[in-house]
């Protein structure tokens, strides 16, 4: 955790105090690529809008913590996908192709 000493007035007498700040930082990143006939690191494909896609390695979140890429692109909750399960989501508006890179970050605040 991050502090920063902060001195304030209480009584007519300077006391020293720490803030205690918060902060987000990328907890766990995973790449997932869509491939036909998918190994390790893969997920077979095409898949359709509305199917379901199941984050790699066990990985859970809230929706919160959860960002989200395509090919680089970073998509919008609600809008480009939904959130499924903690552990999978679903997206909306498109059809994942052969190829396709799919980037998952959970961040945690500390």
């Amino acid at each position: 955790m991050a502090g920063v000493n902060v001195a304030k007035l209480v009584n007519g007498v300077f006391r020293q105090t720490a803030t205690v700040q918060t902060y987000t930082v990328p907890y766990q990143q995973t790449l997932l690529v869509v491939a036909s006939g998918a190994t390790t690191g893969q997920i077979n494909g095409p898949i359709s809008v509305g199917t379901p896609v199941t984050l790699p390695s066990s990985q859970t979140y809230n929706s919160t913590e959860l960002l989200v890429e395509l090919n680089g692109q970073e998509l919008a909750p609600v809008t480009d996908y939904t959130y499924t399960s903690t552990s999978s989501i679903t997206f909306v508006n498109y059809t994942l192709v052969v190829g396709d890179l799919i980037k998952f970050t959970i961040t945690r605040q500390y």
